[in-house]
Parts: C-alpha cells; sequence; structure tokens
C-alpha cells in the first residue's frame, strides 16, 4: 500500500454528477484519474487527489467526500464474499490511514473507529453481519477499539455489486438537501444580487442558497404554505430564476412563470411526468424555451429537471406597417 492515501471519493446528488465535477475542477484543478458513476439514489465521483484533503471539505455539492482505503472487486453475494472482505482488510496498512485522519485534526484518537456499511444489491448477509465481522477484523488484526463521536477513524464500507470500498469519512459532509439547492443553482450559473423564487420541499435548501449565492431576493413557499404555483404573489417580469417541482395544474404553473420571470430569466422545473408537461409547453403558446433536461432522483423518485428560459416578446404597437405604392 502507498505510504498516503491519494484516492478519493464523493457522493453527489444523483442526475447533477456534472455540476458537482465542474466544482470539483474549480476547487481542486489537480484531480487526475476521474471516473463518475451516475447513481439511482447518489452520484459518486472518484478521482486521484495529491495535494491536501482541506480543499475537498470546502465542496458545497458533495454530501460526503472519503480517501479511498481499499477497493476489492469480485465479491460474490453469499459468505465467501463476506470472508473475502474480512481477508483484504485484515491485510491492509493503517498507517496511510491514520495519517490522513490527523491531516484533518490532531485530536482525531487514531485507535479508535466507528463503522458504518451500505449494500446496494442482494446478498445473503445483511448490513449488521458484514459491519460486526469487519469491526472484529479491526480489532483484532489492528488493534483497533470501537469508538462514538466525531474525534475517531470514521470508516465507511460500499457494497454495491461485486465491488466494495472501504473509506475514511472526511469532514462532516451537509445535508442531501442543500447540495440540491446548491447544484441546482449553479447549473443555471446564479448570479449574486438576483431575484429568485425556491418553490421546492424543504426550507433548509433556503439557508444554502443565501450562503453561498446571496441573493437579493429570496422567497421561498416551502409546502405551498403563503402561495400557489398556479397564483404568486409577485408584479409581472420581476424575478430573475425560479425553482419549483410541477404540481396539479401545470398548465397554469407554466404561464405564471411566463408572467412573472423576466426577459432572460431561468426556470428549473422538477417534472414527474415528463411527457405531459412537454406536450402542454408544445401545445400552449408560452414565451418559454427548453434549454435543457435532466434526470434526477430524488427521495427514491425518478424525476426530470427542465430548464427553460423566459423569452422576449414584442410588442406590436411598437412596429409601424406601412403600404407602398
Amino acid at each position: 500500500m502507498a505510504d498516503k492515501i491519494y484516492r478519493y471519493w464523493i457522493a453527489v446528488p444523483s442526475g447533477l454528477e456534472a455540476v458537482a465535477l465542474d466544482e470539483l475542477r474549480e476547487y481542486a484543478p489537480e484531480v487526475q484519474q476521474v471516473d463518475v458513476e451516475p447513481g439511482g439514489r447518489v452520484g459518486q465521483i472518484f478521482f486521484t487527489y495529491k495535494r491536501s484533503p482541506g480543499r475537498l471539505l470546502q465542496l458545497r455539492s458533495a454530501m460526503q467526500c472519503a480517501g479511498l482505503i481499499v477497493q476489492m472487486h469480485g465479491v460474490t453475494v453469499g459468505r465467501p464474499g463476506l470472508e473475502y472482505i474480512c481477508k483484504r482488510i485484515a491485510r491492509c496498512d493503517l498507517t496511510p490511514v491514520k495519517s490522513l485522519a490527523q491531516v484533518q485534526s490532531t485530536a482525531i484518537d487514531t485507535h479508535a473507529f466507528a463503522l458504518s456499511a451500505t449494500l446496494r444489491g442482494r446478498y445473503r448477509f445483511s448490513a449488521a453481519e458484514l459491519t460486526a465481522a469487519v469491526a472484529a477484523v479491526l480489532r483484532d488484526k489492528h488493534g483497533l477499539r470501537p469508538g462514538k463521536g466525531p474525534h475517531l477513524l470514521r470508516l465507511h464500507l460500499q457494497l454495491t455489486g461485486r465491488r466494495a470500498l472501504l473509506g475514511l469519512r472526511l469532514g462532516e459532509g451537509i445535508g442531501p438537501n442543500a447540495a440540491v439547492a446548491y447544484c441546482l443553482a449553479r447549473l443555471v450559473a446564479m448570479q449574486p444580487e438576483a431575484c429568485v423564487l425556491w418553490a421546492r420541499r424543504d426550507p433548509c435548501e433556503l439557508a444554502a442558497l443565501q450562503e453561498a449565492f446571496g441573493p437579493r431576493l429570496l422567497v421561498g413557499i416551502p409546502a405551498h404554505l403563503i402561495a400557489a404555483l398556479d397564483h404568486l404573489p409577485f408584479v409581472g417580469e420581476h424575478l430573475d430564476y425560479a425553482f419549483s417541482l410541477a404540481g396539479e395544474n401545470p398548465a397554469a404553473e407554466l404561464a405564471e412563470l411566463a408572467r412573472v420571470l423576466r426577459s432572460g430569466g431561468i426556470a428549473v422545473v422538477q417534472v414527474a411526468d415528463f411527457d405531459h408537461f412537454i406536450a402542454l409547453l408544445e401545445a400552449e403558446d408560452y414565451p418559454l424555451e427548453v434549454l435543457a433536461d435532466l434526470e434526477m432522483h430524488e427521495r427514491g423518485r425518478a424525476y426530470r429537471l427542465v430548464v427553460l428560459e423566459r423569452l422576449a416578446e414584442e410588442d406590436a404597437g411598437l412596429l409601424q406597417v406601412e403600404q407602398w405604392s
């Protein structure tokens, strides 16, 4: 094993991996050997990085960042697969792991650990059985003791199909809603001092937007408590950006977006029934143009993100048509 850990991975909002990768390259332009793995619930980006991981902890699109300790392929679904994982971890040199942990803080106790595990697939052993078996290896083969709290080795074992990853969690991570909010705003290159409507589920997303982008006006409509998407409390052509979930009356909602967005304004609509939504756009004469659409998973459901631009409209009263003889 190398004397240091240079391979990392971050967990990012599903469907917004390209946005997260753009931020990663901005904060850590030295990243190499990048491998993007789109996910159902969570996307992942693997990369090699030989500088201090401190920059990685500044990423607002990463829900979690981890240093890769060992990667195992060919894991079978039964007890032999579980035994194979334990044998590989027993042979690991944890010296680089302890060194990476103390880069974050010298207060970390490198003789104590907390272990979590996720299984993505069907196996003939549970996450609890996997955790117990690996914890025994860490205790008996590596002399570590189980502990609690933030100041220890926070290890995570991820099993997906026939691949297993053991990683060291870095930093505290951020909530999924905050990561989604940041990625959506970055997707449209939100400008500071903008006027923004945020009509999505979680009000904590508003705090993430305010901190990262500093809009001049930020109005949130969580759960449609103070207004409805088909009757917004704004004068016309006032908003620079609008972010929403398509509701029960998408035709009226589209009409309201066209009314309140200024010319050149951008709307990002999260749509469950994409075909119906596009059919409405094509059937009605909304001054809205589709710039892009992306697949997205949130809370276990599949959506499409439709990015719309508010088009400028000509005022017929400004035109003068003369007859020439």
